[in-house]
């Protein structure tokens, strides 16, 4: 009942617009019927300054963007991992708006089914106040060597998305459907 090709993609950025900032840092994992199939990862060179919030959140530095590939040269990479698969992100209209917008930047239309691991934890976890990425780290002790890099981040979403696969053996039919439908939207 669940998509059985999805990508869990995490990207760290020059700030929080997608009008206005840039990508400088993308994680992407593809699995197919729950299997790890591939992985991508680079550093982009946004073309544009790199605050130091974002360099002391991160530990990217404007030295290490320097030399690193332009979106320009790895849309067909990106594009080519994404394909047939269900974006997948946590608070994935960050994520997914700032990818949209650079494929829009290179006149790429890009349009997916996307799905929100922040809203799966809402609705599998209620009991919790907090759901964001830290917090999901910390209540399934999941370990992140480079917490805020992507590559990183996405992996907690794909360690997440296999605990919830553990949780949902454990519930009522209902409770599925409404996980799928998300997945559907």
């Amino acid at each position: 009942m669940l998509p059985n090709k999805i990508s869990f993609v995490d990207i760290e950025t020059t700030g929080g617009s997608a009008f206005y900032d840039r990508i400088i840092e993308i994680g992407i994992l593809r699995v197919e019927n729950n299997e790890l199939i591939s992985t991508f990862h680079s550093l982009i060179n946004p073309q544009t300054h790199l605050p130091r919030e974002i360099e002391l959140l991160t530990g990217i530095t404007s030295a290490n963007l320097e030399y690193a590939p332009t979106f320009n040269s790895l849309k067909t990479d990106i594009l080519d991992i994404l394909e047939g698969t269900v974006f997948v992100a946590h608070n994935v209209r960050f994520d997914y708006g700032f990818l949209k917008r650079e494929f829009q930047r290179e006149n790429i239309s890009f349009s997916t089914k996307h799905f929100c691991t922040v809203r799966l934890s809402r609705l599998l976890y209620p009991q919790f106040r907090h759901h964001n990425l830290d917090s999901i780290i910390e209540r399934f002790n999941f370990q992140c060597a480079n917490r805020h890099r992507a590559l990183d981040d996405a992996k907690i979403l794909f360690d997440f998305y296999k605990k919830t696969a553990e949780y949902c053996d454990k519930m009522e039919m209902e409770d599925i459907r409404q996980i799928c439908f998300i997945f559907k939207k």
